[in-house]
C-alpha cells in the first residue's frame, strides 16, 4: 500500500503542478491582453492629442489670417481718410533734372554660351607599362596593341573638343552680338530721354505753353495715390488767359472696402466679412471725392513755382454703371474753378474738405455714390486744345520706383520715351502662415527636392465642411487627374509636380491641401519643399522650405483657398505622423 500510496501522490503532484502551468499561462495571457490594451488606449491618446494640437494650430493660423485681412482692411481705410493729407508733407515741385539718371548697363556674361571642356591630353588615354615579368610573358606586344588604341581615342576624343570649341566659339559670339545690340538700345533710349527732358527744360524757361502742359501732365503722374484709384486726366492750357483745366478720373464706389471687418468661424472652418454700413460707405467715398479734387488743385500750383498757371478749373468725373440702367456712365461729380491766389490761402491741414468745398463756390454732386452729377465748369470739348495732354485710361495706377534711402513717398516718373522701370521681383520666398493671392488662371506645383528620399505630390479637393466630396477628389498616383480636368499630376507612380487650372475646379471646392509623403513611415518629408509658378502674377515663383526638423513621413505643404472671390496660397508646413493614408482618412478619404 505505501508503493500505492506514493503513486497516487506522485499522480496528484503532477496534476497539481499542471493546475500551476495552467493557472500561470492564463495570467500572463490575461496580463498580455492588459499591456495590449492599454497599449492601444494610450496610442490611442496619443491620436486624439495629436489631433487636438493639430485643429489648436490649425485654428490660430485661420485666426492670424483674419487678423492680417483685417489689418489690411484698416490699412485701406486709412489710406482714403488720408488721401490730402498724404501729399501735404511732400513738396509737389518735380525737379526734371533727378530724371536725368545715368544709365546702367548689363554687363556681358561670358556663361550664357555655356562652358567648354578642357581639351584631352594622351597622357590620359595612354595604358600604365608592363612589369618586368608581364614583359617576359608577351606583356610588351599586348602593351604596344593598348598604345594604338589609346592614341585613336584620344585623336577621336580631340576630334570631338575641336567640334564643340567651334560650335561654343560660334555662341559665345552671337551672344556677344546680342549684349552689344542691348547695350546700343538702352544707350540710344537713355540719351533719347535726357534729349527729351533738356528741351523740356528750355521750354520751361522760355515760357512755352507746350512745355507747361508737359511739366504739368508729370507731376500728376508722379503723384502715388492709393490702390484702386485710376490715375488718368486730360489737361489743356490757353497761355493767353494762363488758365488750366483738368478733366480728372475719380475712383468708383467700389474703392471703398465694402467689408468692415472679418471675422473666422470655428464651427464651419470659413471666414466670412462683416457688411460695412451703406451710410459709412457713402461717407467715406463722398470724403475721397472731395480730397481728391482738392488735392489735385493743390499739386499743380504748388508744382508751378514759375507761376505759368493763374487760374484752374477742374472737372472730376467718374466711371461706373448706373444701377437703373446697367450702362456705363460718366457723370461729373465736382466742378471747381479757382484761382492761384485764392486756393493759396487756405490752410489744406485744417480744413474740411466738403466745407472747403463749399467755400470755394464749387458744384458738388450731393450723392456722389448714388452717382448724382453736377453740370461741368466747362466742357473740355468747346475749349482750347492747341496745347493739351491725355492720358490713357489703363486701371489702377502703380507707384513710381523710389530712389534708395528716399523718405519722399513720390519719386521721379518716365518722361515721354523712357522706359519702364522693371517689375519687382519675380521671385518669393514663403514662410509658414503666410499666404499671396494667385492670379492663375493656370498654376504649376512641383516638389524639387526633398530632405533625404524624394517625396510623392498629392492633392485634397475639399468642400465648404472641410473634407473631401468622394474619393475621386483624392488625387494622388493612383488617381491623377481630376475628373474634370482641373489638376493633373506628373511623374507617374511617382508623381512630383501638378499642374491646377484654377477656373475648372468643382464648384463645392473651397479648399486644395497639397501634400507631399513618402512611400513608407520611414521616409522624412519634413522639409520638402515646395515651388509654385504662377506666369500670370507679377511675381511669378513662390518658393517654401519649412523650417521644422522633425521626421515626418507626410507633410502638408500648402492650402490653396477662395477669398473674395480670388484664389489664394498659404504655406502650411504641417507634418503629419499617420502618413499619407491617415492623412487622408481625416479629411474624408476611403482609405480601406
Amino acid at each position: 500500500m505505501a508503493r500505492r500510496r506514493g503513486l497516487v501522490a506522485s499522480i496528484a503532484r503532477m496534476q497539481r503542478e499542471a493546475e500551476r502551468a495552467r493557472a500561470v499561462r492564463e495570467r500572463d495571457a490575461a496580463r498580455r491582453a492588459r499591456d495590449a490594451q492599454r497599449s492601444q488606449a494610450a496610442r490611442a491618446r496619443e491620436r486624439v492629442a495629436d489631433q487636438k494640437e493639430r485643429a489648436r494650430q490649425y485654428a490660430l493660423s485661420r485666426a492670424e489670417e483674419v487678423a492680417e485681412d483685417n489689418g489690411e482692411l484698416d490699412a485701406e481705410v486709412a489710406a482714403l481718410d488720408a488721401v490730402l493729407a498724404s501729399t501735404l508733407d511732400v513738396d509737389d515741385f518735380l525737379d526734371l533734372e533727378t530724371l536725368k539718371q545715368p544709365v546702367v548697363l548689363p554687363q556681358f556674361d561670358p556663361s550664357v554660351a555655356g562652358a567648354v571642356r578642357p581639351a584631352p591630353r594622351l597622357e590620359e588615354f595612354l595604358p600604365d607599362a608592363p612589369s618586368g615579368l608581364g614583359r617576359a610573358f608577351g606583356g610588351a606586344a599586348r602593351h604596344q596593341d593598348r598604345v594604338q588604341q589609346a592614341h585613336a581615342a584620344f585623336e577621336r576624343a580631340a576630334a570631338a573638343h575641336q567640334v564643340q570649341a567651334q560650335a561654343h566659339g560660334r555662341e559665345f559670339e552671337a551672344a556677344r552680338r546680342r549684349h552689344d545690340a542691348e547695350v546700343a538700345r538702352l544707350t540710344d533710349e537713355h540719351r533719347e530721354q535726357i534729349e527729351q527732358v533738356t528741351q523740356l527744360q528750355r521750354g520751361l524757361a522760355a515760357g512755352l505753353p507746350e512745355a507747361v502742359v508737359g511739366y504739368l501732365d508729370l507731376v500728376l503722374e508722379a503723384a502715388i495715390y492709393p490702390e484702386g484709384f485710376p490715375h488718368a486726366w486730360r489737361l489743356a492750357y490757353t497761355p493767353e488767359t494762363r488758365q488750366l483745366v483738368v478733366e480728372y478720373e475719380l475712383p468708383a464706389r467700389e474703392v471703398v472696402p465694402a467689408a468692415k471687418a472679418y471675422r473666422y468661424v470655428k464651427s464651419s472652418d470659413t471666414v466670412t466679412p462683416v457688411a460695412r454700413s451703406q451710410a459709412q460707405i457713402r461717407a467715406l467715398y463722398t470724403s475721397v471725392v472731395a480730397q481728391t479734387s482738392l488735392r489735385v488743385v493743390h499739386e499743380v500750383l504748388e508744382s508751378d513755382r514759375a507761376g505759368r498757371v493763374a487760374s484752374v478749373v477742374l472737372n472730376a468725373h467718374v466711371t461706373a454703371t448706373d444701377p437703373g440702367t446697367g450702362r456705363s456712365v460718366r457723370p461729373c461729380l465736382v466742378a471747381l474753378g479757382t484761382t492761384r491766389s485764392r486756393f493759396r490761402e487756405l490752410d489744406l491741414r485744417q480744413v474740411d474738405p466738403a466745407a472747403c468745398l463749399r467755400h470755394l463756390e464749387a458744384r458738388v454732386s450731393r450723392d456722389p455714390a448714388g452717382l448724382v452729377p453736377v453740370e461741368p465748369m466747362v466742357r473740355f470739348d468747346t475749349i482750347d486744345l492747341r496745347f493739351s495732354s491725355e492720358t490713357e485710361q489703363i486701371g489702377p495706377s502703380a507707384p513710381p520706383p523710389r530712389a534708395p534711402g528716399s523718405n519722399e513717398r513720390r519719386g521721379p516718373t518716365p518722361a515721354p520715351g523712357r522706359p519702364e522701370s522693371p517689375r519687382s521681383s519675380a521671385e518669393q520666398d514663403l514662410t509658414a502662415g503666410q499666404n499671396v493671392v494667385l492670379t492663375g488662371p493656370v498654376i504649376d506645383i512641383s516638389l524639387p527636392e526633398a530632405w533625404t528620399s524624394p517625396a510623392d505630390l498629392s492633392v485634397l479637393i475639399l468642400g465648404p465642411d472641410g473634407r473631401v466630396a468622394g474619393d475621386d477628389d483624392f488625387i494622388f498616383f493612383n488617381n491623377p487627374t481630376a475628373a474634370d480636368g482641373a489638376i493633373g499630376l506628373r511623374g507617374g507612380d511617382n508623381p512630383d509636380g501638378a499642374t491646377i487650372d484654377l477656373s475648372l475646379l468643382p464648384e463645392h471646392c473651397e479648399r486644395l491641401v497639397v501634400v507631399a509623403s513618402g512611400a513608407d513611415s520611414t521616409v522624412d518629408v519634413a522639409r520638402t519643399a515646395l515651388l509654385v509658378l504662377d506666369p500670370a502674377a507679377e511675381t511669378s515663383q513662390l518658393t517654401f522650405r519649412p523650417a521644422d526638423t522633425t521626421k515626418m513621413p507626410a507633410l502638408i505643404c500648402a492650402e490653396i483657398y477662395r477669398r473674395q472671390g480670388s484664389w489664394r496660397l498659404r504655406a502650411v508646413g504641417q507634418g503629419y505622423g499617420d502618413g499619407l493614408a491617415g492623412l487622408a482618412r481625416d479629411y474624408g478619404v476611403n482609405v480601406n
